[in-house]
């Protein structure tokens, strides 16, 4: 196998995607997630399959031939690609997703240690198990699959638009909001996991085995690197072409976690797919780490011909920014823990309901508290971290994103204990979210609501030297104009030392007022058939005056929470005019169908023949930015439940 990927390496790499599919189409096909006001811990649900819809109406390609669980917590800051599997010459025009929540493990976070565990209800009130969603993609975009020509399909699972939580039933009723659109849904980081299936001075190859688990996905890709793609292999840090040489003697078949920039272009446009960093997964480009630790900044793309379903010719291109192979958990004697750390008492680390990657590949949800045990030989270093260095196991604090490798066993009361006292952890990207008390020259003051995407309630911040209500965070380079005093922000970075003085937080990216990504969810309990006061081609203006609406009715930027029901002027919610692709949702409650569109114009002008009095909408989602002073919401997707 490893000879025959080699040999893949000599054809051009505008070829490389078309070796693999020469006589069909086919399909780059990724997943995501858009957040919900609602937090949630874990939200584990079995994906049974997905499945191409042709133009007839048959079913085509099945992506995930095997049920594997997925966390969708953990896609809400990335795109995992799922397959780039070889597809018949056709018209595809949507995808039927199949969910499994007959085992699922949804934790809500009510702010308490562990948080609360939910029972998934379907809209008749009964225990969910399986369910299908038809997601119709835009029928002016539908997936063309030719000979020799790879597109994209672009799935996002809407967690707010699904989910309505009765906290005091301890239940969750679920109707799934899946969209779909062979154009790039948003701009988050996609990450390929799977087999490392060879390797030169030049490329790479792997196969695709999606969300840390053992099921594989179709096909494979090849990709090639830059000389500022950092490599972390087991623990030992490099860049660019010394990192490619060590990667290139890793054994054939060892796991890899490629993260990067996926890029779609055609003759006159170029849309990327990916440009920003998620939280706990990878490191801006150009930044410092509270060690001094600095990230590359620039990549250079390999691209190859592609078609994109209803644009003319395009290329396909990956840029790799970071590479992890974590071999360790494969056999050769070490598990894994991921998680946020809630206590640090000494050199033991507490971390709640954490994710348990064993040795040998099963992927669990550890509820309860996992100790993990540090110790000075432990070795520590930076996603995305260039440059071997000494890092402090100290660096590990409360708050912190991390993977712990060591050894995994059960404690007297159930629970995990990781030994990583001779082992390893690596230390990811986190993010912290509050309102703004002092700002200074490179540095605010906040007032914590969440840390880790955890409720700060959970944490527990003795020997820290942090104050979740004076949470001093280092804002070196950053532009602090909108970050003003009551002002919502969201920092990323990493927390510092344990037990050392302010600042207690270092951020290399800074999210205001300004560019925060607002979430709009708004409730009809029984149904509206009039939700808006008007909507058309330009505008949907909403109808607070509504006496319908339900227990959901806000706007929530960062920690800051706008009740609509309390505004004196209806919100106008706009498409996004920034060059971000637009994605807009119709649900189908009844029929369990969903209609995708990429204009607001094709979505009003459908949902005006279906919003005809008989029909009632019963909930509604936005996500954009929102302006406070002027009631206006641009808006890059929208989705709308009826009870159809």
């Amino acid at each position: 196998m490893r000879g025959s990927i080699l040999k893949l390496f000599a054809v051009p790499m505008s070829l490389a995607l078309l070796a693999m599919a020469a006589c069909s189409g086919s399909a780059v096909v990724t997943m995501t997630a858009t957040p919900s006001s609602d937090t949630f811990i874990s939200y584990r649900v079995g994906v049974a399959s997905i499945r191409l819809l042709t133009s007839s109406g048959k079913t085509g390609l099945t992506v995930l031939p095997t049920e594997t669980m997925v966390d969708f917590t953990k896609l809400t800051d990335l795109s995992e690609v799922l397959g780039a599997a070889p597809v018949a010459k056709g018209t595809y025009t949507g995808a039927v997703i199949t969910l499994d929540y007959s085992a699922a493990q949804i934790i809500y976070d009510d702010g308490s240690l562990d948080g609360v565990e939910l029972t998934p209800l379907g809209a008749n009130g009964r225990a969910l198990g399986v369910v299908s969603v038809a997601v119709a993609l835009d029928p002016s975009a539908p997936f063309r699959s030719a000979a020799k020509q790879a597109g994209l399909l672009a799935l996002n699972f809407n967690l707010a638009a699904s989910n309505v939580v009765n906290l005091s039933a301890r239940t969750i009723t679920v109707t799934p909001m899946m969209a779909a659109s062979t154009l790039p849904i948003d701009a988050k980081t996609v990450r390929v996991s799977g087999p490392l299936l060879g390797a030169n001075g030049a490329f790479f190859a792997t196969g695709i085995q999606p969300f840390d688990g053992t099921v594989a996905g179709p096909g494979q890709l090849s990709m090639q690197p830059s000389n500022t793609t950092t490599y972390e292999i087991n623990g030992f840090v490099s860049t660019g072409t010394a990192g490619q040489a060590q990667l290139a003697a890793v054994p054939a078949n060892t796991m890899t976690s490629v993260f990067g920039t996926l890029t779609i272009s055609s003759d006159a446009v170029a849309t990327p797919v990916s440009t920003t960093a998620p939280t706990g997964t990878t490191t801006p480009t150009g930044t410092t780490t509270p060690t001094g630790t600095t990230t590359p900044t620039g990549t250079t793309t390999p691209t190859y011909t592609t078609a994109v379903a209803g644009t003319t010719a395009s290329s396909v291109s990956f840029a790799a920014s970071q590479v992890l192979v974590d071999s360790s958990v494969q056999g050769l004697g070490q598990d894994r823990v991921s998680g946020i750390v809630s206590a640090r008492s000494g050199n033991t680390l507490a971390i709640e309901d954490a994710t348990l990657l064993q040795n040998g590949g099963t992927n669990t949800l550890a509820t309860g508290t996992t100790i993990v045990n540090i110790g000075p030989n432990t070795l520590v270093t930076f996603f995305g971290q260039s440059v071997a260095e000494f890092i402090s196991p100290q660096q590990i604090s409360v708050g912190s994103s991390i993977d712990a490798f060591g050894t995994a066993s059960n404690t007297s009361n159930g629970g995990v204990l990781l030994d990583a006292s001779a082992g390893r952890v690596r230390l990811d990207l986190t993010t912290a979210s509050g309102l703004v008390t002092a700002q200074g020259a490179g540095n605010l003051v906040l007032n914590l609501t969440n840390l880790g995407g955890r409720a700060i309630h959970a944490l527990d911040f003795a020997g820290t030297g942090a104050a979740a209500n004076q949470y001093a965070v280092a804002t070196p380079s950053l532009d602090l104009t909108n970050s003003t005093v009551s002002a919502p922000v969201v920092v990323t970075g990493f927390t510092n030392a344990f037990g050392t003085a302010s600042p207690n937080f270092t951020a290399s990216t800074l999210l205001d007022p300004t560019t925060i990504q607002a979430e709009l969810v708004i409730d009809w309990s029984a149904g509206t058939a009039a939700p808006f006061t008007t909507f058309d081609s330009t505008a949907i203006t909403l109808d607070l005056s509504n006496t319908g609406i339900g227990p959901r009715h806000q706007i929530q930027i960062g920690s800051q929470v706008i009740d609509l029901v309390g505004l004196s002027s209806d919100p106008s919610i706009t498409p996004s005019t920034t060059g971000s692709n637009t994605l807009f949702s119709i649900g189908h409650a009844a029929s369990s169908t969903v209609e995708s569109f990429n204009t607001l114009d094709a979505f009003v002008t459908q949902l005006q023949s279906e919003l005809n009095g008989a029909t009632l909408a019963t909930g509604m989602t936005a996500v954009g930015q929102y302006t406070v002073s002027t009631f206006a919401f641009s808006a890059t997707s929208i989705t709308l439940f009826l009870n159809n």
